[in-house]
């Protein structure tokens, strides 16, 4: 059997509050996420997805239990080295894009943090502008592009630097269902090209069946896992995966794991 790419253990996080009351935001996590696999978490708001994927970025600490990425075990006293977080790209929910930048010097910026400008990783940008169809406007300027383009610009701007795993906090959440649709398949085209492992979190239950894998279910109070399941469905994927019984047999077992979710969100 393969070896975890990451693997988290009985992992727990203690928030404490400024009148020094605690909250338990998560409680004897277990995760395992294979090298170039496509996983997502699932759950109500609340229930610490995004806190999970901050603590394998090394953004937040575990109060207790353990994170090992690549067979390294990380210290909860000493953060990460500069050259493990270069192998993670980190994408939030909204693309936080700098007005004064033009698209592709948006897309470019990780590399100048990094170090890592050259005409090598200049034509990596500009094969991911291509790839979600956004070269023609790379002098553009974030005024000048819609919310959907904006999405894709800061999507490809955590794979510039070609990282080994790639965490995407609800990135698509804002936009509407056909855009979202349109996004989602061009990344499962960019996972398969690249090979990238992909920790996708979502509050759409639609979404995770048909981009993972694997799905996690969460659920809240703390934040525990209560299932993970398999989705077997051939590679690649297409939209009309969205029509067949089988994935409708997916989207209602996780809907009963969940439980009280939020129905506007999983349509």
């Amino acid at each position: 059997m393969e070896k975890p790419f990451v693997t988290i253990e009985n992992v727990s996080k203690i928030f404490q509050t400024r009148n020094r009351s605690s909250i338990a935001a998560l409680k004897d996590i277990n995760m395992q996420f294979g090298k170039g696999g496509f996983v997502s978490i699932v759950g109500p708001s609340g229930c610490g997805k995004s806190t999970i994927i901050r603590m394998i970025d090394d953004i937040i600490k575990p109060t207790a239990g353990a994170i090992t990425v690549d067979g390294f075990t990380y210290d909860n006293n000493v953060p990460i080295s500069k050259e493990r977080v270069q192998k993670m790209g980190f994408i939030f929910q909204a693309p936080n894009l700098y007005p004064w930048f033009t698209v592709k010097q948006n897309v470019m910026l990780p590399l100048k943090i990094y170090g890592k400008h050259s005409q090598e990783y200049d034509e990596v940008a500009d094969r991911l502008l291509d790839s979600v169809n956004m070269l023609g406007y790379a002098d553009a300027y974030p005024a000048e592009i819609s919310g959907g383009m904006s999405q894709r610009i800061g999507v490809i701007r955590g794979m510039v630097h070609e990282p080994e795993i790639l965490m995407m906090d609800e990135p698509y959440g804002a936009l509407d269902e056909s855009t979202r649709e349109q996004l989602n398949m061009e990344l499962l085209k960019i996972w398969k090209d690249t090979g990238m492992t992909i920790i996708f979190i979502t509050h759409n239950v639609e979404e995770a069946v048909l981009l993972s894998e694997r799905v996690y279910v969460m659920e809240s109070h703390p934040g525990r896992i209560v299932a993970e399941i398999n989705i077997e469905f051939d590679q690649p994927r297409t939209l009309g995966l969205l029509t067949e019984e089988k994935f409708g047999r997916y989207c209602m077992e996780i809907e009963n794991l969940i439980g009280k979710i939020d129905l506007s969100k999983v349509k």
